[in-house]
């Protein structure tokens, strides 16, 4: 499990933490838009039904968490790797990778997703430019495994063999960008990696029963105990135990009305007193509880 940090919560940020999340991952999104924010879980709803419709996906699974944070301290705090997916705007981007690359860890890795903006310049003004890259998930990102990746002047191959990595372990294949101009699938090239992908479900589940293993489901269920006779949809201990907020408390906070249990009880007072939403599902919080576990 990645810890993750998603900078834009538009269509194409959306859909990349989805995919992180189908992977096991937990994922925080942020936006400067509330509507933004607000929006997450219904848009991966319609794309789980979409690819339901699509058949390339199974049955309802938990593997990832997907977390909506107000504040961009709160989004990378602990992240080992922050994906931006703003706005194709220069001095936006160079301010956001300042503001992240001094709120992050030293050792997460730093990306955009940039089309034609030049990287190294993306990343003039952020600390420890060696960890910047330009990663770019083909569209749509479910099922195309190809990402393309843009090298920075200073991004090391430890950077690069990191991002390499993890990518795999997604069934990903990470390729350099060739020239100045990135790589746009045309219809006919998408359909046929659908086909492919489909190929895959089949052959890997034994003949048309597709199986979770392969693309996990874009399912939210909150605070949700998953079911335990599954091996792959139990959450780490530190993510069921921490809050998602500050990292150094134990969860102990009962949001209302909605239920959900994502932060400490100080984290959750706080969240409260600046009128802000559920992390998981953006329902307005009218009262925190505080839960003692024996």
């Amino acid at each position: 499990m990645v810890r993750v940090a998603v900078i834009g919560a538009g269509t194409m940020g959306v859909r990349i933490a989805g995919e992180l999340a189908y992977h096991g991952h937990r994922v925080k999104v942020f936006d400067s838009s509330k509507d933004n924010l607000d929006k997450v879980f219904s848009r991966l709803q319609e794309d789980r039904r979409m690819l339901h419709k699509d058949g390339l996906l199974a049955q309802d699974n938990f593997l990832g968490q997907v977390l909506c944070m107000s504040l961009l301290e709160e989004a990378v705090n602990d992240a080992q790797f922050v994906f931006e997916a703003v706005v194709e705007d220069m001095e936006v981007k160079q301010d956001l990778f300042e503001r992240i690359s001094h709120l992050c860890k030293e050792d997460a890795i730093l990306a955009t997703n940039s089309l034609y903006l030049d990287i190294t310049k993306v990343m003039d003004r952020a600390h420890l430019p060696e960890r910047c890259l330009g990663l770019r998930f083909l569209f749509p990102v479910y099922y195309i495994p190809e990402v393309e990746m843009t090298a920075g002047k200073f991004t090391t191959t430890t950077t690069i063999e990191t991002v390499r990595s993890m990518l795999e372990r997604m069934g990903k294949t990470m390729f350099f960008r060739s020239g100045d101009h990135p790589l746009i699938l045309s219809e006919e090239q998408r359909e046929e990696r659908k086909r492919t992908r489909l190929e895959q479900l089949k052959n890997c589940s034994g003949g048309g029963l597709y199986t979770d293993k392969n693309i996990p489901p874009l399912f939210h269920k909150g605070n949700r105990q998953p079911n335990r006779d599954d091996e792959d949809s139990i959450l780490p201990a530190d993510m069921e135990r921490d809050c998602a907020i500050c990292m150094a408390r134990v969860r102990d906070c009962l949001l209302n009305p909605c239920h959900h249990m994502v932060t400490c009880f100080e984290c959750g007072k706080m969240l409260q007193e600046r009128h802000d939403s559920c992390p998981i599902c953006r329902t307005d919080i009218g009262e925190t509880v505080r839960v003692y576990h024996s």
